[in-house]
């Protein structure tokens, strides 16, 4: 039987005895086929191959080693350690492991897990002094840190409410859709990376913009984004188009299969309680860092070039959204009970003080109220009890200045 593996290097033919035998005559023959289709693959650099795999199931292999054994497709999985600890793997079908029939051992909890062994060892040997400047910094981590910036952070720990909208697919030559591929990527990332930013549930944000008329696409207007600001009090609205990515494969003779791809992304960084156009950038991804290899090379390298294409977006809009200044709108009054479209989520608590402006009012220049805090609910709303003033409808809310 013949065994193709990612860094096979050979040809090699197992006998009945289990001998193995190199045939360099047979290797001479199809020496020229290899240099043929070479050179085939070098006359359409950028070409585009359909996949019979969805985007979701190329996006969970995207980071994994795929092999070919006797014409199936297996995926290398980290299955459980042995008793000195060391990770055992397994290979299974590319089917079974899409189909959840295998549940790998998550490297990155193992990880984790003696990462935590050796910092508790190391606090123990800890003099008291030290040991209390430790708990110092947990607590600081356990609140969250803010991203690096160049702006000063005004209420760091209040998440500005920011949507991500499908990009547009302007690569007409190709079933592939990426636009949507893109921004659930973004906005993962982001949530992990921008610990200013709260990324609105998409869902979410379609049916309010079905309530007001709208679709995704009416939000290239920046003056139309001013109604998510009053619906849902988002301070940011990130849109834009995407060409690619394109691929481009080679196999190089006795080698395996190597492929890299570029992508570009047209973005707009909006402000919608302004209505404008904050940053209008380009975001690509460097050509070489995309190299993948082996099987499924050229899905792999569509996804590297993505994921580079992102950071080089959240690194242009890290800045912006960390020098916002923190705001939120009044949704309802009934008397002196007002409810608000930001909550838990944003980082608001049970007793916080909040300034009230009037609606037009975006720089907090003219104090019409001040409300408290009294409740929080759902998943990011709160009610509020007004304490000084009279407030409405749309009213801009914002933290009491810092002294």
């Amino acid at each position: 039987m013949f065994l193709l593996f990612s860094r096979l290097s050979a040809i090699r033919y197992i006998m009945p005895d289990n001998r193995i035998v190199r045939f360099k005559a047979i290797v001479g023959l199809l020496l020229p086929i290899f240099l043929t289709s070479s050179m085939a693959c070098s006359i359409l650099p950028w070409k585009k191959s359909h996949s019979s795999y969805t985007r979701e199931e190329l996006a969970r292999l995207s980071d994994k080693d795929i092999y070919v054994i006797d014409g199936e497709k297996y995926v290398k999985v980290p299955l459980e350690k042995d008793e000195k600890g060391d990770v055992k793997f397994t290979y299974v079908r590319v089917d079974r492991y899409l189909a959840g029939e295998v549940e790998p051992l998550s490297l990155e909890a193992e990880r984790v897990k003696r990462e935590e062994a050796k910092e508790l060892k190391g606090v123990e040997r800890k003099t008291d002094k030290e040991k209390e400047e430790v708990v110092a910094v947990q607590e600081t981590e356990e609140k969250g840190t803010p991203p690096a910036t160049t702006r000063r952070l005004n209420h760091p720990y209040l998440k500005r409410k920011i949507a991500i909208l499908p990009f547009e697919d302007r690569t007409t030559f190709t079933f592939e859709k990426f636009g949507e591929v893109i921004a659930d990527r973004l906005a993962k990332k982001m949530e992990t990376e921008v610990f200013t930013s709260l990324v609105m549930d998409r869902e979410m944000v379609r049916l309010n913009l079905e309530k007001l008329g709208l679709t995704p696409a009416d939000l290239k207007d920046p003056a139309k984004t001013k109604l998510l600001n009053k619906a849902l009090g988002v301070q940011g609205v990130i849109v834009g188009a995407v060409y690619g990515p394109f691929v481009t494969t080679a196999t190089p003779v006795e080698d395996e299969k190597v492929s890299m791809a570029i992508v570009r992304i047209n973005a707009k960084f909006i402000d919608p309680a302004e209505g404008r156009i904050v940053r209008d950038f380009v975001a690509t991804n460097p050509l070489a860092g995309s190299e993948e290899f082996g099987v499924l090379s050229e899905e792999k390298a569509k996804y590297r070039a993505i994921d580079l294409a992102i950071d080089n977006i959240i690194a242009q809009v890290v800045d912006e959204i960390n020098g916002m200044d923190w705001l939120t709108r009044i949704a309802l009054v009934e008397g002196d009970t007002v409810y608000l479209n930001a909550g838990y989520q944003t980082g608001l608590k049970k007793g916080d003080l909040l300034e009230v402006y009037p609606a037009g009012d975006l720089k907090g220049v003219n104090p019409i109220g001040r409300i408290q805090v009294s409740r929080l609910f759902g998943i990011d709303a709160s009610v509020a009890q007004v304490i000084q003033g009279r407030v409405q409808v749309d009213a801009v809310v914002k933290p009491l200045p810092q002294s």
